[in-house]
């Protein structure tokens, strides 16, 4: 990451964008340094972990925007529908408060599509719909192709909040309701598979849970649709395993490096 040092930060504000999803903005002055330009990169934060103090645990969030003269820093959090089981970042959220304090690394490399593509698919559940907004935003106005989003309730689809006029014509939004995220790991690869092939050489930018991101990577692969040149895939977590588990599980299956 960018930074070996964390930013001390609080919370500014937090507001719901959709049943399950808050955006969160923090602020601090060290953010005067923050790179520009950052949507799409990652950050980490850390959380309290009960059982070694002394360890954070840290978790990765895709940047929604950053200012250095404001000092602001925004992140969007996607909400498990359930709440069961929850995770150190779904039950920091749960009790934060307006001047929290909590600490950030980076940010990390950005995640961004090749705009000089033929024509586009960004695919992803609703951790991955942050990212995925920032990467339409640069796409250029004469794009086409598909935006497959999955999300647990339709009302989510509040989460994209993107005005119309931001999105080429020529890109599709489909959404795939799905209450149960991490279940049903082909809805993705699915939808994906049915639509119409458009001329030329694609770029190819997908993110979602381990397994459902599996299924994409390895139907891409058949279908030789993107090479690795022309794609960017990967899994931000793994239903039922912890964050550590499944950065074990990531590396040892989807390997795109």
């Amino acid at each position: 990451m960018a930074r070996s040092s964390a930013r001390e930060l609080s919370i500014q504000s937090i507001k719901s964008l959709s049943p399950h999803m808050k955006r969160v903005t923090l602020t601090g002055e060290s953010l005067s340094d923050f790179p520009p330009d950052q949507a799409t990169a990652y950050v980490k934060l850390a959380f309290d972990n009960p059982a070694m103090p002394e360890k954070p645990l840290l978790r990765s969030f895709s940047v929604v925007s950053s200012d250095q003269n404001t000092q602001h820093l925004t992140i969007d959090f996607a909400v498990h529908p359930g709440g069961n089981d929850q995770g150190p970042a779904a039950r920091w959220l749960e009790s934060a408060s307006i001047g929290d304090p909590i600490s950030v690394h980076g940010p990390g490399p950005t995640k961004r599509v090749n705009r000089e593509a033929d024509w586009f698919i960004l695919t992803g559940d609703l951790t991955a719909l942050p990212a995925i907004r920032a990467n339409i935003e640069i796409l250029p106005a004469n794009a086409k192709g598909y935006v497959i989003l999955e999300i647990p309730h339709q009302d989510d689809q509040q989460s994209l909040a993107l005005e119309a006029s931001s999105i080429p014509k020529g890109l599709e939004i489909i959404w795939v309701i799905n209450p149960h995220p991490g279940q049903q790991k082909e809805l993705l690869r699915e939808t994906l598979a049915n639509l119409p092939r458009l001329p030329g050489n694609p770029y190819l930018w997908a993110a979602s849970e381990l397994n459902s991101v599996l299924e994409i990577r390895n139907w891409v692969n058949g279908e030789s649709l993107a090479p690795r040149s022309s794609r960017y895939i990967s899994s931000y977590w793994q239903l039922g395993l912890s964050d550590e588990a499944h950065k074990v599980q990531k590396k040892e299956k989807l390997a795109e490096a």
